[in-house]
Formats: structure tokens, sequence, C-alpha cells
């Protein structure tokens, strides 16, 4: 009985230290496989990666071969940009300043979005922009502003130097007790943007204040012009 239990001991020994033999060159082998899912998984997201990169980079050279083809159908001369920050904020000062009587800084003055003169129910990020940049310095100056950030009907027509504003605006102006409005149109010729802001009376849409001014088309100001159109992007002009 007990060789028959020493010889079970002896067999059952060999098979753990076989087993233990085993696990290393099993666990080796798993190790192995982490290591060539992890390899293979790391080549597809470089692949994926660069993938990416040359859409990207198709997307540029796309943009890029569109833009050079709008500038010469539309015969746009590219020149320097101008620090349209500090013209924007000179425009605003000499509305403050043309006023005939000082506004109320308690009342609020509405602040639409700058219009392409051409088709007065469209703009683009460029008369955004300006709007905003308008609606910042009247803030620093210490004034109220409510942007109305507007496409259509802004206002309707110009009569013996009166505007009929919208309903819209009428409805906001009247909501937020807001005395004038700051109004403004761009049109773009071969150089230069020429751009119009003016300060009107909402109770009787008299002008207060109207300032003239021109910024140079350069690389930014154009491809702000073109952002926000349609996709017939060759009619803005």
């Amino acid at each position: 009985m007990i060789k028959y239990m020493m010889l079970i001991l002896l067999l059952s020994g060999c098979g753990l230290l076989t087993g233990c033999a085993l696990e290393p060159e099993y666990n080796r082998a798993r190790v192995a496989k982490v290591r060539t899912d992890a390899m293979i998984k790391e080549i597809n997201n470089s692949a994926k990666l660069e993938d990416k990169h040359h859409e990207v980079r198709m997307m540029a050279a796309e943009i890029a071969i569109n833009t050079q083809r709008l500038i010469k159908e539309t015969n746009i001369q590219l020149t320097e940009d101008a620090n349209i920050l500090a013209v924007n904020y000179k425009a605003a000062d000499s509305l403050l300043e043309n006023l005939p009587v000082e506004l109320e800084k308690d009342n609020p003055i509405l602040v639409a979005t700058f219009l392409d003169l051409d088709d007065l129910s469209d703009s683009s990020t460029f008369g955004r922009v300006v709007s905003e940049h308008f609606a910042s310095r009247f803030n620093q100056k210490g004034y109220t502003t409510i942007e109305m950030k507007l496409r259509t009907n802004v206002f309707m027509k110009e009569h013996s130097g009166e505007f009929l504003l919208s309903r819209e605006m009428e409805e906001i102006s009247t909501k937020h007790h807001a005395r004038a409005v700051v109004v403004g149109t761009y049109a773009v010729a071969s150089k230069k943007v020429y751009l119009t802001a003016r300060v009107i009376n909402v109770s009787d849409g008299r002008v207060l204040a109207s300032y003239d001014y021109n910024v140079p088309i350069g690389h930014d100001t154009f491809k702000m012009l073109l952002k926000g159109k349609g996709e017939n992007k060759s009619d803005w002009l």
C-alpha cells in the first residue's frame, strides 16, 4: 500500500514538474502574441493617421488652388493685410466723435452685422468680424451694446437721409430700450474693401453719424470675405 502511494506521489510530482517546465513556454508564447497584436494595432493606427494627414494635405491643396482660381476670376490683387482691428476701432471712435449729441450710456446700442452692399440679405465672416469690433470698441468706451446677428432686413430702404428699420429691429430696440443702432455695409473692389458705418436714431430713422473707410484686401481679408458665402463664391463680386 505504501509503495502504491509513493508511486502515485512520484507520478504526480513528475506531472507537476512537467507542467512547471511547460508553463514558461506557454507564458512566452502569450507575451509574444500580445506584443504582435500591439504592433499590428500600432501599424494600423499609424496608417489611419497617415491617411488623415494625406486627406488634410489634399484639402489644403484644393483650397489653395480654388483660392488662386477665384483671385484670377475676380481680378483681385492681393496686398498686405491692414491691422483690421485698429482700423475698425478708429472707425468706431470717429462715429462717436461725430455724434451731434452724446448718447446716454445707460441706453443700449444695437450693433448689426455689416452687410454686402450688393446683396443686403447676405454677409460674410468679414462683415461679422467688423460688427464684433465695433461692439467691442463701444463697450470699451463705456456703452452697453446688444449684438444683432441678423442676415436680412437690417434696414429696408433709405429715403431723404432716413432709414426705415425692419420690424425685427424695431421689436428688439423697443424691448431693450435702445436709442440707437449701428449698421454698416461693405463693397469689394479689386484692391480694397470699402465700408460705410452709420449710427441711426431708432425713434425716427435719422442718421446721427456716418463714417466711410476702406481696408486693403490681403490674404486674411480675402478669406474672411469668402467664408460664409454660398457654393458659387465667384458671384460675390
